[in-house]
């Protein structure tokens, strides 16, 4: 496509090409134009043969109907005489209807006349002699005195003949007559009706005249329908619809010709882009050298944080345990102090557990997982994070099975991943200020796993973050580092499981992690004791 378009660099290629594209246009619109007049002077003209086939049956019918009459009757009577009356009104094309004795003893003569105002006088002598050779019942044409009229005689026996006096001109009403159409509705004898000006026919592809010709379907009256349509230029080719295809066409070649000479200099430029991009990587490879180098750093710092903070953490618990012992000897046990005292023994135990693990995980060794019940630690977790969220007016819902729900696991980093889920559910919900904020924590088992579900009704989560939810170090919170979420999904898999995040159709975002549930077997080690024994010996 390139090579083909490249000819259009140059001007005069582009001109060129611009009048192929118009002439081409031309061509068509002139065709397809021609075509669809050419079909409305054919429809035009068919539907105007069928009216005109109709009037001319109707003369015949009444020609049968004044017969019949005239026959019933031994001599005529006013009864003849009405019924033509009845036809000339409601038929104003009919104006004379005649009847004529055929040669007899008194001769050849008018027997009755029914005349309009515009009515010819009938020879008797024509009329016998259009008559003489047909057989009673048939009928036939003739000429009239009057311009733009017919004669349709019928002979009904051998001493009685019937004429009518037809004005052609009135076949044709003015309403069915398109006002481009220049009508001739003739006869063997000459034209009857003329209409708009008239033009040979033409049938070559440059034809400015469109015509219909066709007899109209009668036996008795030869008439034939001629419809002429003229048609200008302005038709065949349209001004607006020319001129905007001219416009649009030169627009497209120019943008075209634009497009192919920047083509060029978008490759000598992608050269150079090339090579600042190696130079980006580059650097961006001695910034993850760098970051590995701070990382390592925060490693042997967050190793000597955890081992200093274990000694007060200890002098915590012990002093937690002695005040519960303390408040049991003097009668204060159940009491909201030894409530208190409890909650710093819980707490501690579980700061000294996740110093535990910060510990193993500078040092490249993971701690053995066990079976543990999942809606126990759920529990705990959505308790923790109860108080911040009532801070925040947030409601906290949770959704447990009454049966436990045992996974391998480690507790304390199972506690994180929800933790971490809750409190993004909560961030969402405070980002949409929402007065009815709602975050729902559930468990439930599904096949052999089991299905933690954290959802919320927030802002939810853009389309274009789906993808990179659990990317590191990317963050859609201004002051996020973008660990949240990876290290959740590292913990996860380290268990055999899987975490995925979405929206939920009725609004707000839904994060599931999914454990397999544990096999029905003892675990190879006693869980450990609640009063955190051996926690501070590691």
């Amino acid at each position: 496509m390139h090579q083909t378009l490249t000819f259009l660099r140059s001007r005069t290629a582009l001109a060129g090409g611009w009048l192929l594209l118009m002439a081409a246009f031309g061509l068509y619109s002139a065709a397809s134009h021609r075509q669809a007049l050419e079909q409305e002077v054919s429809e035009s003209g068919r539907a105007l043969q069928r009216a005109i086939s109709q009037r001319v049956a109707q003369h015949d019918a009444h020609l049968t109907g004044l017969s019949a009459l005239g026959l019933a009757q031994a001599q005529p009577s006013e009864d003849f005489d009405l019924v033509a009356r009845s036809i000339l009104r409601f038929y104003p094309r009919i104006e004379a209807i005649d009847l004529v004795s055929v040669p007899s003893p008194s001769g050849v003569r008018v027997i009755s006349s029914v005349t309009s105002a515009d009515g010819s006088a009938v020879d008797p002598a024509r009329v016998f002699q259009a008559v003489e050779r047909l057989t009673p019942g048939k009928a036939v044409y003739g000429p009239d005195a009057k311009p733009g009229h017919y004669r349709l005689m019928k002979r009904m026996n051998d001493t009685m003949a019937v004429s009518l006096d037809i004005d052609g001109a009135k076949l044709v009403e003015g309403e069915e007559l398109p006002r481009w159409a220049a009508l001739t509705l003739s006869t063997v004898d000459g034209p009857l009706l003329e209409t708009g000006d008239r033009a040979p026919v033409e049938i070559s592809f440059g034809a400015r005249t469109l015509g219909f010709d066709a007899p109209v379907a009668s036996v008795t009256q030869p008439l034939r329908l001629s419809l002429q349509r003229h048609v200008t230029l302005a038709q065949l080719l349209p001004p607006v619809p020319f001129t905007l295809f001219a416009a649009i066409s030169l627009a497209g070649l120019v943008l075209i010709r634009s497009l192919l000479r920047h083509r060029h200099e978008a490759a000598m430029a992608r050269a150079a882009a090339e090579a600042a991009s190696r130079r980006e990587a580059l650097r961006q490879h001695e910034t993850k050298l760098a970051h590995a180098l701070r990382i390592n750093s925060m490693g042997e710092m967050a190793s000597g944080i955890a081992h200093e903070l274990t000694q007060p953490l200890t002098a915590l618990l012990s002093q937690s345990q002695a005040g519960r012992r303390i408040a049991a000897a003097d009668g204060l046990a159940d009491t909201p102090l030894d409530g208190v005292l409890a909650a710093n023994v819980q707490q501690a135990k579980r700061a000294a557990d996740i110093l535990v693990r910060l510990r193993a995980y500078v040092g490249k060794s993971a701690l053995e997982a066990g079976v543990h019940d999942l809606g126990r630690h759920v529990a705990d977790i959505v308790a923790l994070s109860r108080i911040d969220l009532d801070r925040r007016s947030i409601a906290l819902a949770i959704d447990l099975p009454d049966a436990p729900a045992l996974a391998r696991i480690d507790p304390v980093e199972i506690e994180q991943v929800i933790h971490n889920l809750i409190r993004n559910a909560a961030d969402a919900v405070e980002q949409a200020g929402r007065g009815d904020g709602r975050v729902l924590v559930s468990l439930k088992a599904i096949g052999g796993n089991y299905e933690i579900t954290v959802s919320d009704n927030g802002t939810g989560i853009p389309p274009d973050i789906l993808a990179r939810l659990f990317e590191p170090f990317f963050s859609s919170k201004p002051d996020g580092m973008g660990l949240g979420l990876s290290l959740c999904e590292s913990i996860v898999e380290r268990f055999d499981g899987g975490i995925s995040g979405g929206n939920d159709p009725k609004g707000g975002a839904v994060f599931t992690v999914r454990l397999p549930a544990a096999r029905k077997r003892q675990d190879e080690r006693k869980q450990r004791n609640d009063d955190g024994a051996g926690l501070f010996g590691r």
